[in-house]
């Protein structure tokens, strides 16, 4: 096959690569929110919190990517801003489980705002078709982090 009518599988190849490149850009740029100092990690972990409830630290390093002792770090920033409470794991008493609080919350919910507020005109100036596309491609991406293929 030549190179430009590949096959399926390389097709789809190329569709992960720019897929993965395109997100990873995108939410790099938008998830910088003037007057937000915390990382797009602390962010994550604030909105996994709130997706999932309360969260041993090692689920979170799971899930983040990111080591143990780095994850302890942002846990304990995080709760010096009242966003988050670490408490006793009632099924482990050796282990410790992160919970949102309302306050981190509201913290979250305002970020969400800034960086959507960012965002809004760029989606203004896309047809109905391309912000009904983007429409689409959320869903799909967010059904797809959910795959356990993912993690």
């Amino acid at each position: 096959m030549t190179a430009t009518h590949g096959s399926a599988g390389d097709r789809n190849d190329r569709t992960a690569v720019d897929l993965i490149v395109a997100a990873s850009r995108f939410t790099r740029r938008a998830g910088r929110v003037p007057g937000f100092t915390y990382s797009s990690t602390a962010w994550r972990v604030l909105a996994e919190l709130e997706q999932r409830g309360a969260m041993r630290i090692s689920d979170l390093v799971h899930l983040q990517r990111i080591t143990q002792p780095t994850m302890t770090a942002l846990v304990q920033r995080l709760e010096g801003e009242g966003w988050v409470t670490r408490e006793p794991d009632p099924d482990d008493g050796r282990a410790t489980l992160v919970r949102l609080t309302e306050l981190g919350a509201t913290a979250l919910g305002e970020y969400r705002q800034a960086a959507a507020t960012r965002i809004t005109p760029l989606l203004a100036e896309l047809t109905e078709f391309d912000r009904a596309t983007l429409v689409r491609a959320a869903e799909l991406l967010e059904r797809m982090s959910d795959d356990p293929a993912l993690s």
